[in-house]
């Protein structure tokens, strides 16, 4: 995930990921530098529906540019 660097914008996404999609976060580490942030958040889905809903709404997040999903 990139976005800006803006304040309380990895509150905004923790907030939408455990409260309004109600998902457990495993693992995230977070880098900005410059006023854009990197991210990574590891989270389990149950299938490819919810992982879309989650990317589509991620990406509709103020302040953030780029949303991708990686295996792990």
């Amino acid at each position: 995930m990139v976005g800006l660097a803006d304040v309380g914008v990895i509150h905004k996404i923790i907030k939408f990921i455990s409260c309004e999609m109600k998902f457990n976060i495993n693992a995230m580490s977070i880098e900005a530098k410059e006023g854009i942030f990197e991210g990574n958040v590891k989270i389990f889905v149950l299938d490819r529906d919810e992982l879309e809903e989650l990317l589509n709404h991620l990406k509709a997040l103020s302040g953030i540019e780029k949303v991708d999903r990686y295996d792990t």
